[in-house]
């Protein structure tokens, strides 16, 4: 990677905080007759950075000194998601609050919980048996 490169990338992470915003969360209102639409989601970010570095002198069969061995290194990465959760639509007869629910993690969460009932009866089971 170039100079440039980790540049970009450095912008690309420091901005990632500013685009956290509420503005990012709410998006643009829609109108349809007599009701508006705005449509929410979750944002969610994560980075981290890390650099090191050391020196040591390396171990020879002779007694000639060796020059030490150095090395150094680091890096940076970052990662974010939105997903759409809920709309918000106001109308006549109020404010109205339409959650989108996930049916798939939901079903993968069910999976999830049936394997661990099961691995937990074949482990009691077995304890019975002997």
């Amino acid at each position: 990677m170039n100079s440039t490169d980790g540049m970009s990338a450095m912008g690309a992470l420091a901005s990632l905080p500013e685009r956290a915003s509420a503005a990012s969360v709410f998006g643009e209102p829609a109108t349809a007759g007599d009701r508006v639409v705005i449509p929410v989601a979750e944002v969610m970010i994560a980075m981290g950075a890390g650099w090191g570095g050391g020196n040591t002198t390396e171990p020879t069969a002779t007694s000639v000194p060796v020059a030490p061995a150095a090395g150094s290194g680091g890096g940076v990465g970052g990662w974010g998601r939105a997903r759409g959760i809920a709309v918000i639509e106001l109308g006549p007869d109020g404010v109205q609050v339409h959650p989108i629910v996930d049916q798939t993690a939901i079903s993968l969460a069910g999976i999830a919980l049936a394997g661990a009932v099961l691995a937990l009866v074949a482990q009691v089971t077995k304890k019975l048996i002997r």
